[in-house]
């Protein structure tokens, strides 16, 4: 009779082990969609606020590191500006998640670091305040850094807030047909998401 209740008592030590395991995952695929408040600002520039959505797809190799591609995007308008038109703004990141996991909760926070590229675009430009239209888009390279919190509804699903920061310059400015490289116009852009993430 023992050696059966302590039988039942390792099973039931198991299971509930394996169920509180289950709290939270963040190993293997994962893709995430969310909303997007972002601001950009450039160099002896004021700054811009721009709402946007993005899309985020990432690989789990521990608990603990994820490689994740993250692509936003978001529109705004700009007062006073030399090109005048329909603003629109682009990130493209590619980096490291580190995430503070632990399987008995179900929120965990994380830190990110990331390689991105950034691309300002306007439709439809006067450049400054001529008739004439055409597309104007500056782009370049920038490191982001940031952080958030991801809140698990069960183990596949979580709420996700993130706050990330990015410093770079953009280099390079299409104006028409024509490509000018060797810009320097340093500038800073910072994005609040909020969305959903899945693992499955």
């Amino acid at each position: 009779m023992r050696r059966v209740l302590l039988a039942v008592l390792f099973a039931l030590t198991g299971t509930l082990a394996t169920a509180a395991a289950q709290e939270s995952t963040t190993r293997g695929f994962n893709v995430g969609l969310h909303l997007s408040g972002q601001t950009i600002e450039p160099e002896d520039g004021d700054r811009s606020e721009a709402g946007g959505a993005g899309l985020f797809v990432g690989y789990g190799f521990n608990r603990t590191i994820q490689l994740f591609l993250q692509l936003d995007g978001g529109s705004f308008d700009v007062d006073n500006a030399a090109v005048e038109g329909d603003w629109t703004m682009g990130h493209a990141d590619l980096g490291v998640r580190f995430h503070f996991a632990n399987s008995l909760r179900s929120w965990v926070p994380y830190l990110l670091g990331a390689f991105s590229y950034r691309t300002v675009n306007v439709s439809n430009g006067r450049i400054n305040q001529q008739t004439q239209t055409e597309d104007v888009t500056l782009s370049g390279g920038a490191f982001t850094l940031g952080g958030g919190i991801m809140f698990y509804f069960n183990e596949a699903w979580a709420a996700d807030l993130q706050l990330a920061g990015s410093g770079g310059r953009f280099t390079d400015i299409e104006a028409g047909n024509v490509t000018v490289s060797g810009l320097e116009l340093d500038a800073t852009s910072a994005r609040f998401n909020i969305g959903v993430s899945w693992w499955p």
